[in-house]
């Protein structure tokens, strides 16, 4: 009798973590390999599967590398409990060799439970436009003296001059129409304003979510500490945090600091704090935001002087 009760235990925890393993947010990323050149698009597809119920950022990338991002379609299957999310990302490369697609984030929060999920590392081949057999494009050789009956060599070479030139065109057509069509990354403050814009902050308040709240403002805060002043803080702590900014001596670091610990005693404390206090710690990041954005460099030439003086 306690070897049955012993193994319908261990049947019964083992099933209840399977469960919860299936519960979990999944994320796969898939790139169909061919030959590549300069200039050339391909496709990244990224497919995220989650509860229905879940809330999704991204996809995010810290760093293109060679890479450019010119395109985005999503897409959207509904299950039974959980969806599925494709998103196909258009891709080109500006340098010849082997290189690591950049590596997209995604933010996937349901109820009090954030998962943070990065797309797996793929490598790309990018070669140059030029024929295999040809390293480098040779350099004119010095014209030769032609006999009079030869001179129709010299049409024949201005139109073959003309030729490459037109080519040259068009490779050089087409490079500026993929950097116009580069979906360029905000910088770190529109980021984080826009991020912190769209907290549902009063909803999570109403539902008792502090811990969520305070999880979700400091992730933010981090990142653009970390975008702004060049090391890893979503990686850190808040004393490695707060040592970093000493060192860098960042604008305004004691509002960060103070912000992230009393961010860290509502997540890891339990401790509540009042109503008026969570509805200002979103403005008090955003007011951190706003006064560590860079400021143009004066201009020279002081107003009102005279220019003929």
């Amino acid at each position: 009798m306690r070897d049955r009760a012993y193994i319908a235990t261990f049947l019964a925890a083992w099933l209840l973590s399977a469960a919860g393993l299936a519960d979990q947010p999944k994320l796969a990323t898939s790139f169909a390999q061919k030959r590549l050149t300069v200039g050339d698009t391909f496709i990244v597809t990224l497919r995220l599967e989650a509860p229905n119920d879940a809330r999704i950022a991204g996809p995010l990338a810290d760093s293109l590398g060679p890479f450019m991002v010119v395109g985005q379609k999503q897409k959207t299957r509904a299950g039974r409990g959980r969806n599925e999310h494709f998103y196909d990302l258009k891709l080109a490369g500006f340098q010849t060799g082997s290189f690591a697609l950049p590596r997209f984030v995604f933010i996937v929060s349901q109820g009090d439970k954030i998962d943070t999920l990065r797309s797996d590392t793929l490598k790309a081949v990018v070669s140059s436009v030029l024929p295999d057999k040809m390293q480098d494009i040779h350099d004119l050789k010095p014209a030769e003296a032609l006999p009079n009956h030869w001179l129709w060599l010299i049409p024949a070479a201005l139109l073959a001059l003309a030729g490459l030139a037109w080519l040259g065109y068009r490779l050089w057509l087409r490079y500026r129409r993929y950097r116009e069509q580069l979906l360029a990354p905000l910088p770190p403050w529109d980021e984080a304003l826009k991020a912190l814009e769209s907290l549902p902050v009063a909803e999570w308040l109403d539902k008792g979510l502090a811990k969520r709240y305070y999880y979700t403002l400091s992730e933010i805060t981090k990142r653009y500490v970390e975008r702004r002043f060049g090391f890893p803080a979503l990686e850190q702590t808040t004393t490695e945090i707060s040592q970093n900014l000493k060192a860098s001596k960042a604008p305004h670091r004691d509002g960060f600091i103070s912000f992230l610990s009393r961010a860290d005693m509502v997540k890891y404390a339990k401790i509540v704090p009042p109503r008026q206090e969570m509805e200002q710690a979103v403005e008090k990041v955003r007011e951190l935001v706003n006064k560590t954005i860079p400021q143009p460099p004066p201009d020279e030439a002081s107003p009102g002087r005279s220019a003929g003086r």
